[in-house]
């Protein structure tokens, strides 16, 4: 939900899955993901160090820095795009600097966007969705996001860049 005549519009992530194959593409995307940052290393440490303590510290530290690094929604003025979040990059975009945004394919989204790199990944909202993400490109870079509500995202972008949305 956002203010259009103030030229400010605030989107969240979805964050549902759309129906039960995004969910269970999610769910193995997810055991992934869990097994690469929470217990494998963790498990190298408790093996290293016979240390458990040490190996639950890694494993709340890499929580900690998942969250400082996410992305809890979207900022769309007139001027760019700003991503509300602790620590990461981006945190802004002028609309200058950015050379596209368009519709994700599922595929493409897992191995870039959440799989490599891990951390950070390229898609750091809490979505459990893999269905209605969008690339935005700029010089250098890319990242991920999953508008809740695509259409006023959609709209909004196209004002202020000439790139027509794939699905």
């Amino acid at each position: 939900m956002g203010v259009v005549n103030g030229r400010k519009i605030v989107l969240k992530p979805r964050l549902l899955p759309r129906g039960l194959v995004d969910a269970a593409v999610v769910a193995i995307s997810a055991i992934i993901q869990i097994c690469a940052l929470f217990l494998l290393p963790p498990l190298l440490i408790y093996v290293v160090f016979r240390s458990a303590p040490a190996a639950l510290i890694l494993a709340l530290l890499t929580y900690l820095a998942f969250l400082a690094f996410s992305v809890w929604s979207i900022v769309l003025t007139s001027e760019g795009i700003r991503f509300r979040r602790l620590f990461g990059y981006p945190k802004y975009l002028p609309w200058t600097a950015i050379t596209s945004v368009e519709s994700t394919p599922r595929l493409e989204l897992i191995v870039k966007g959440w799989l490599w790199p891990l951390l950070p990944a390229r898609e750091m909202t809490p979505s459990m969705t893999s269905q209605g993400h969008y690339r935005i490109s700029w010089k250098g870079g890319f990242c991920y996001f999953p508008p809740r509500d695509t259409v006023e995202f959609e709209n909004y972008v196209s004002e202020h860049i000439s790139r027509d949305f794939h699905a």
